[in-house]
């Protein structure tokens, strides 16, 4: 299993972040390669389930990603956890804390590539880095979304 992790400042409030990343037909507009859901049963939070493909290097993945965890505390942050399986699966978290009039966010996201031991050194060598630049590129878009809309 893989596993990325990235923290950024988004000049957002933390309660406009929770309504993009709660929103399942927000995904897409941020996540690279995701498509728009095809089914979505649920309101966002916990207990949401969400079908969508993901482009994994121009090969169409079928995925369904649920909503298993969405706390908000007193301090103002909030914290969210989805999983998702298909053709690969995993977890997603993202913790938003309230900083400088916008939000300092974490995001973790962790995920196996099916196939045998050449699948998994395949993607030591170069899915991983791939999918690297493509989680870091979604944060950017998040960022840019939270930013710049209404």
């Amino acid at each position: 299993m893989a596993h990325l992790k990235e923290t950024m400042f988004i000049d957002a409030p933390v309660e406009k972040l929770d309504r993009i990343v709660g929103d399942p037909r927000q995904f897409s507009n941020f996540w690279e390669g995701a498509s728009e859901p095809s089914k979505v049963e649920g309101d966002g939070g916990p207990g949401t389930v969400f079908e969508f493909t993901q482009l994994m290097m121009g090969v169409p993945l079928h995925e369904t990603q649920r909503t298993v965890e969405e706390r908000h505390d007193p301090d103002g942050s909030t914290h969210w956890r989805w999983e998702f399986e298909g053709t690969s699966s995993g977890w997603v978290t993202c913790d938003h804390v309230p900083k400088d009039e916008g939000a300092e966010i974490t995001t973790e996201f962790d995920y196996t590539v099916p196939g045998s031991v050449v699948g998994k050194m395949a993607d030591r060598l170069f899915i991983e880095r791939r999918e690297a630049r493509g989680f870091h590129h979604s944060l950017e878009n998040l960022k840019h979304l939270a930013e710049t809309s209404d």
